[in-house]
């Protein structure tokens, strides 16, 4: 597995964190490449990587392109309790 998460995407894992906390949903991957001023396409990649450190998962739950889901481990690193070397398996 990867190292630690960038800057880069520990700046996408902490905004879909604060999104779902304040709307109670998951942003698109629009929503989330428009907030950091990057394409789709560079918020896909960063999803990806976010995914594959296991702090966001894909959720069963689709409503118009909104299936993130945090992951507890996610949670965790966005409040500062872990980091993304911890816990691996």
């Amino acid at each position: 597995m990867a190292r630690q998460l960038t800057d880069k995407q520990m700046q996408a894992l902490r905004f879909i964190y604060d999104y779902i906390k304040s709307n109670d949903c998951a942003p698109t991957q629009k929503e989330i490449g428009e907030a950091l001023g990057i394409s789709s396409t560079a918020a896909a990649s960063r999803i990806f990587y976010i995914l594959e450190h296991d702090c966001l998962r894909k959720s069963e739950t689709i409503q118009w392109g909104r299936n993130l889901a945090l992951t507890e481990k996610g949670i965790l690193v966005c409040e500062g309790k872990m980091t993304t070397e911890e816990n691996r398996a």
